[in-house]
């Protein structure tokens, strides 16, 4: 299956109105009183507001794994400028310690 199919299959997927019943063990009762209250004060059932939340937090862990593929393809291009150019003091383990460092922050 060619990537803009498996894309095409995974977003049908994802548009896909399912719904499940779950038991979430070892979660946050603090976290949870203050879903329920926030999903009242506007109207919502708590089970939407879990899907909205689960949602959210999915999506930023998908934009954090984009921003570091982006940072790998700069950094792998910095050692490739570096390394045309020939320059004897440079070091490609500086270079990728410098890029964890920067990932850090």
């Amino acid at each position: 299956m060619h990537t803009a199919e498996k894309l095409e299959k995974y977003i049908m997927m994802e548009n896909r109105k399912t719904h499940m019943s779950v038991s979430i063990k070892g979660l946050d009762e603090n976290a949870y009183r203050n879903l329920k209250a926030e999903a009242i004060r506007h109207g919502m059932r708590v089970s939407d507001a879990a899907t909205e939340a689960f949602r959210l937090w999915v999506a930023s862990k998908r934009q954090t794994r984009q921003r570091d593929e982006e940072r790998m393809r700069k950094a792998a291009k910095d050692m490739d400028t570096l390394r045309s150019e020939g320059k004897a003091t440079w070091s490609g383990a500086e270079e990728i310690r410098r890029w964890r460092d920067e990932r850090k922050r």
